[in-house]
């Protein structure tokens, strides 16, 4: 999201600040730029256990290793913080639903044992990374008549991922007035681009390129709305400049709705392999639990924040292709 208008480049110079999730892969990304905006950066990044899946910090960030909901290490990581970007949790859909004990306790309990040491060490702002896993599939509509979703949608999950952010954002909405802290809720909608994970969509299919294999995905029918990780990092270190009402949610989508088909074929394309034909192999969670249809309204992030999801799918697939290839080098 290069030319965001709502966050001054000398903004975040010397800002004491920390990202919880900084070694995953859109936290990391968010630590990058706060690191170049100037951000005196500290990261949270994951149990010492789980280091070898995580992403390694940029020079300068102190980094710490160990659970959201491990008082101690929070107290003493927030000392002097302004500002937090809360990414930290598992972000597999799917594997939320093989596991949703641990998806609920991290995502849900660690957000609330993250607010009340904010509130103990005086940290002003939260930025709270949700997703657009909270909302509610919208009604069926004929191709001509569907509206992307604007923040104002119901939200009814329909996975233990979902559940455990829409309850983050409910406590968030409930208790951060009272606790003194101005809490920014993004809704990233489905966000891709180089070091993201094997086990995503895309990262599926860039392994099965890589491999030779055929080209196979679970359902070609889904249709959503991809969001470059560049450009979401961007417009999340802009919140950390939203001034106004102490809870306000945005989404983090281009408005465009794109099929598992349609993003298959891009992938392929931009590998040189557009001879490649793609099958549907069987679906990865209860077919109950399906959205086919999720896109976003990015107006008020736009409006508000400055955003735009300034890269296109071809483009940043590309990137993501590239990037991929030359980590093979």
């Amino acid at each position: 999201m290069t030319g965001v208008g709502a966050i001054d480049p000398g903004a975040m110079r010397g800002r004491p600040v920390l990202v919880t999730g900084s070694g995953g892969f859109l936290g990391s990304a968010v630590t990058g730029r706060l690191v170049e905006l100037g951000a005196e950066v500290r990261g949270l990044a994951g149990p010492v256990g789980e280091t070898a899946l995580l992403r390694p910090a940029p020079p300068g960030v102190r980094v710490a290793h160990g659970e959201i909901d491990d008082g101690a290490l929070l107290a003493s990581l927030l000392e002097g913080v302004d500002c937090v970007f809360h990414l930290a949790g598992p972000p597999s859909v799917a594997e939320s639903f093989a596991a949703p004990a641990r998806y609920f306790r991290i995502h849900a309990a660690g957000t609330a044992a993250l607010l009340e040491r904010c509130a103990e060490a005086g940290v002003r702002r939260l930025v709270h990374v949700s997703s657009a896993e909270v909302y509610a599939p919208p009604a069926p509509a004929a191709a001509s008549k569907r509206a992307p979703v604007g923040e104002d949608h119901p939200r009814l999950p329909r996975s233990p991922y979902g559940v455990a952010k829409l309850a983050a954002e409910l406590l968030l909405e409930t208790w951060a007035a009272s606790a003194g802290i101005q809490a920014t809720i993004v809704r990233p909608f489905s966000v891709y681009g180089p070091g993201g994970s094997p086990r995503s969509l895309v990262g599926q299919l860039i392994g099965q390129l890589v491999r030779g294999e055929p080209i196979q995905v679970g359902d070609l029918r889904p249709v959503r709305d991809y969001c470059f990780v560049a450009d979401a990092a961007e417009a999340i270190a802009a919140c950390a400049a939203r001034e106004g009402a102490p809870v306000r949610a945005y989404n983090l989508a281009s408005g465009r709705g794109v099929s598992v088909a349609e993003l298959a074929g891009a992938l392929v394309a931009a590998a040189g392999r557009a001879d490649l034909s793609i099958a549907e192999r069987g679906g990865d969670r209860p077919a109950g639990a399906i959205t086919l249809e999720l896109v976003g309204d990015p107006t008020r992030a736009r409006e508000e924040l400055g955003f735009a999801a300034a890269t296109s799918l071809e483009v940043g697939l590309a990137l993501t292709w590239q990037a991929s290839t030359a980590d093979r080098d």
